[in-house]
């Protein structure tokens, strides 16, 4: 994809201007004194996993109440699931908190607690794809590489689409003219290609971060075709959290009470599926399926 130098150099100074002037205060962004790589790494990893398709309000309580229950990658890889999971509990996704718990004990056990600082080494742990293991490597080790979240192609696909290259190939546009576009398309290597060619030399952390904080206040109301998230309410995915959320109330449950307990309108005739779902929980490690009982893993 073809963009003057002279837009990109132009683009560069207004959002970095603006992020000057706008960015947000976030704990992740904001480490104590004298902490060390690998505490920044773990923090960047549990701060992303928990930004992912939750708001940042609801993150940063959890963010703080995990790091006081499990403040290194050795506490969280020694800690019970049932205590993961409660800390867990509102941010969504279960698979999510576990992976974490998978992803510590691979970090302890297999490289000495230290993470790794190639991105193909990084996407070997459970649930770290490119995206968190670009912005590990980024935000933690400085390493200068573009991190292309949600937020990052917002941008981009507002600014750079061919639409847009086509009408005012010269110039970044603003927040007004952006909100006048319909049928922005890219496809996913374009957005890398230009998300590589916008990266400012030697200012990869800052960049990025000014990118996803102008996306999350400018953007808000864009009509930009990303995929959105399918119905949670009623959804397979809703009743495993169901399933968790109960045995977190409960240390154990009878198998022949579990389906009125997170289905109200549960009837026998579901028993197969409850029988799938329950068993595509201990499969994954969240819980144990004794003779007429489950309880937390």
């Amino acid at each position: 994809m073809q963009i003057a130098q002279k837009k990109i150099t132009k683009f560069q100074k207004e959002i970095l201007d603006w992020y000057a002037q706008n960015q947000r205060k976030l704990p992740w962004r904001e480490m104590p004194v004298g902490t060390s790589l690998q505490q920044r790494a773990y923090r960047i990893l549990i701060s992303e996993v928990m930004s992912q398709q939750t708001q940042i309000l609801r993150v940063i309580p959890k963010y703080h109440a995990w790091l006081a229950a499990f403040p290194t990658i050795e506490d969280l890889a020694t800690a019970k699931v049932s205590d993961v999971l409660q800390h867990w509990s509102g941010l969504g996704y279960n698979r999510r908190a576990l992976n974490l718990k998978k992803t510590a004990e691979m970090i302890v056990k297999d490289y000495g607690g230290k993470f790794p600082q190639e991105e193909k080494t990084l996407r070997r742990l459970p649930g770290i794809g490119e995206y968190t293991a670009r912005a590990i490597l980024c935000f933690a080790f400085d390493e200068q590489v573009a991190v292309v979240d949600t937020n990052v192609r917002k941008v981009i696909l507002t600014q750079f689409s061919q639409r847009h290259r086509e009408e005012r190939s010269d110039v970044a546009i603003s927040h007004e003219i952006a909100s006048s576009l319909r049928g922005l398309a890219m496809t996913e290597k374009e957005i890398e290609e230009v998300a590589e060619r916008l990266l400012p030399i030697g200012k990869a952390y800052e960049w990025n971060q000014a990118l996803m904080d102008y996306a999350a206040a400018m953007l808000k109301k864009e009509k930009i075709p990303i995929p959105k998230q399918s119905k949670f309410i009623g959804s397979h995915r809703y009743y495993r959290g169901q399933v968790l959320k109960l045995l977190l109330q409960k240390k154990h449950v009878l198998i022949k009470g579990v389906g009125p307990l997170i289905k109200k309108d549960y009837t026998v005739s579901e028993g197969q599926w409850l029988h799938r779902l329950l068993e595509e929980l201990q499969d994954e490690g969240f819980i144990v399926i004794e003779k007429d009982s489950i309880h937390l893993s």
